[in-house]
């Protein structure tokens, strides 16, 4: 499972559980990976973030999905500072991949607004990428 793709402890186990059952040694064999680092959280949330900032997610879709694989606040909270990464613009980028015009009326502006808040943004960047939407072309 760890030569595909890098997992977190918790997310992992479960999926070793659900294969092999619960026990003792599946808790020593993710120790022994842990201790031979095959195994790190720290390093499996600094690629998802990453991973998912390629996609054009946001925030709040990152931390959701980190917390859903098990991973401590703490741990989430650092890998997202980590990230280094300017929302706001991820934003504006993503919006402009998705629509190619600013919103030309309320309905199609709140449409808009729905696909950026399911991605993960705050109400904040979102309203900041549908405001700034029409002036690239200006610039």
């Amino acid at each position: 499972m760890l030569a595909r793709r890098d997992h977190g402890r918790a997310e992992l186990r479960v999926k070793m559980a659900r294969k092999f059952g619960d026990g003792e040694e599946l808790d020593a064999a993710l120790d022994w990976c842990q201790e031979h680092d095959f195994l790190n959280d720290r390093r499996f949330a600094g690629f998802f973030v990453r991973s998912r900032i390629e996609r054009g997610q946001g925030p709040l879709r990152i931390r959701s999905e980190l917390q859903q694989r098990g991973l401590p606040e703490a741990l989430v909270k650092e890998a997202l500072e980590q990230a280094d990464c300017d929302w706001f613009a991820l934003a504006r980028e993503t919006h402009a991949r998705r629509f190619r015009q600013p919103p030309a009326d309320r309905k199609e502006k709140a449409r808009q607004l729905r696909f950026l808040q399911s991605r993960g943004f705050d109400a904040e960047q979102s309203f900041n990428a549908l405001d700034l939407a029409g002036e690239e072309d200006l610039d």
